[in-house]
């Protein structure tokens, strides 16, 4: 199972030493480090990861600060040098604390439990159809996720394409991402999200979605081609 997160530390010289060790785990795939929660929450508001590591010492917000500001749930290991942090981060449903400095076999038990965690969720998806609930023309409607075809911005809006008709909805991509089955949906231009379930085939700059060539931008092109072999 391979895992988006990101870093957060203010201190550079405990920020070089974890690293050292993140890179012992090659299913934890680090998409960005941050010396601040603000940078960082600026960050989650446009990318998706699958969980977030953050120290408790930040200048401006701590990490328990950090946690509140998030719009999304997203599973949240804190790294601390006080014991007593270890009773708030439970309360506060963090799926870890780890003392620093963090060994390898304890922040190898740390990973265990966020495959665990997060393996759990997908199950959850899987076992029952996956539908988006949004608000278009003043009505709710239900759609089933295995019926969009790819969703296309739109100024203020986002419109979503499905095998049936078309919608639009005042949302942004990225809030409308998050909507989405994690895996089955990927971001491929700053204009269009699509279903891998719908990929015909791609080249350098396009992608076939259900017989429609759509952009392929160079900035997403990674992370387009990572997630859909990982989803086949």
């Amino acid at each position: 199972m391979q895992l988006n997160y990101i870093y957060i530390d203010a201190n550079p010289v405990d920020r070089l030493y974890f690293l050292q060790l993140l890179k012992k785990f090659p299913e934890l795939n680090l998409k960005k480090e941050f010396s601040d929660a603000v940078h960082a929450l600026e960050y989650l508001n446009y990318n998706s990861v699958d969980f977030v590591i953050v120290t408790a010492e930040l200048p401006i917000y701590n990490g328990f600060e950090f946690a509140k500001q998030l719009k999304e749930k997203i599973e949240i290991v804190l790294l601390t040098k006080k014991t007593e942090d270890a009773v708030k981060s439970f309360e506060e449903d963090f799926v870890d604390c780890l003392i620093k400095p963090v060994k390898f076999d304890r922040f190898n038990k740390t990973v265990r439990k966020i495959e665990d965690k997060i393996e759990y969720k997908r199950n959850l998806v899987t076992k029952k159809e996956y539908t988006i609930h949004f608000k278009c023309n003043f009505k709710t409607e239900k759609v089933s996720a295995n019926n969009i075809r790819w969703i296309e911005a739109m100024g203020d809006y986002v419109k979503i394409v499905t095998s049936k008709k078309t919608y639009m909805v005042l949302s942004t991509m990225k809030s409308f991402l998050d909507k989405l089955p994690h895996g089955q949906f990927v971001r491929i231009h700053k204009s269009y999200i699509i279903n891998l379930n719908k990929v015909i085939n791609f080249t350098t700059n396009t992608v076939n979605t259900d017989g429609k060539c759509l952009p392929l931008s160079r900035k997403q092109k990674g992370e387009f081609k990572e997630t859909y072999l990982n989803f086949q």
